[in-house]
């Protein structure tokens, strides 16, 4: 049983020499009133060098869903991972307190 252990603990003290792949970086654009075809890497007529080079080295997401037509349930559906109702996020919000100041 000891060496079933030692030679367990040989093996997994040996794994982590062997990844080397670095974890990948995620850039997230959350933005307003931007279409589908708006920027350059995705067809459209304005230049974003920036952007496309970044999706050019990157992943391109061509199949996406917005969680409301508005941005504050949007954003709190993007930012909780819940659906906006559940949030408490209607429409646009104003200066009164929604049910998001409970989640800092």
């Amino acid at each position: 049983m000891k060496s079933i252990l030692t030679i367990l603990f040989a093996l997994l003290s040996v794994s982590p020499v062997f990844a080397n792949e670095k974890p990948p970086n995620v850039i997230t654009l959350l933005v307003d009133d931007l279409g589908y075809r708006d920027i350059g890497c995705y067809g459209g007529p304005v230049k974003t060098p920036v952007l496309d080079g970044l999706a050019a080295d990157g992943i391109r997401f061509t199949d996406f869903h917005s969680g409301a037509p508005v941005c504050s349930p949007s954003r709190a559906t993007f930012l909780t991972g819940r659906n906006h109702i559940r949030a408490g996020v209607y429409s646009v919000l104003s200066e009164q307190r929604h049910k998001m100041h409970l989640l800092r």
